[in-house]
């Protein structure tokens, strides 16, 4: 598709790419690592939810004026939203472990996820959580054969 000047673009600027994604994903950890809702979060910047859901997801792109916004609201810099994405890209003796990191991002901001981890520290008697986790292991072994 030509621009003004009449030079092809190689990709639409309305349609979201992974660095989009990226962002809404690390929108959603900050905004879960801070225990916002989506509701709250859209009251706060004058939004819907239903456009913080979409943001979140990575359907719609957010503009730079609209992230530094969000930025301010959730207390980081704007660069934040950025954090691990060229890790993404480069393959490297480091991607595994990155791998790591963003599955565990994205571990945390499920509700179940926190919730458990609420529940478990939760449990004031240590020696009760190290019994809990050995239950955990037990059925994970019995669930894996």
């Amino acid at each position: 598709m030509p621009n003004r000047r009449g030079a092809k673009m190689g990709v639409s600027s309305k349609k979201p790419t992974h660095v989009d994604e990226h962002v809404g994903k690390r929108l959603r950890l900050r905004r879960n690592l801070l225990g916002l809702s989506q509701d709250e979060l859209a009251r706060r910047l004058g939004l819907t939810s239903q456009l913080i859901q979409k943001y979140e997801a990575g359907e719609t792109r957010i503009s730079a004026s609209r992230l530094y916004g969000i930025a301010a609201q959730l207390a980081v810099p704007i660069t934040w939203f950025f954090d691990e994405l060229e890790s993404k890209k480069r393959p490297s003796a480091e991607s595994k472990q990155t791998a790591e990191a963003q599955d565990w991002s994205e571990l945390v901001t499920k509700r179940e996820s926190r919730q458990l981890l609420e529940l478990y520290f939760g449990i004031a008697d240590e020696r009760l959580r190290r019994k809990l986790m050995e239950v955990a292991q037990l059925l994970k072994t019995t669930g894996a054969e």
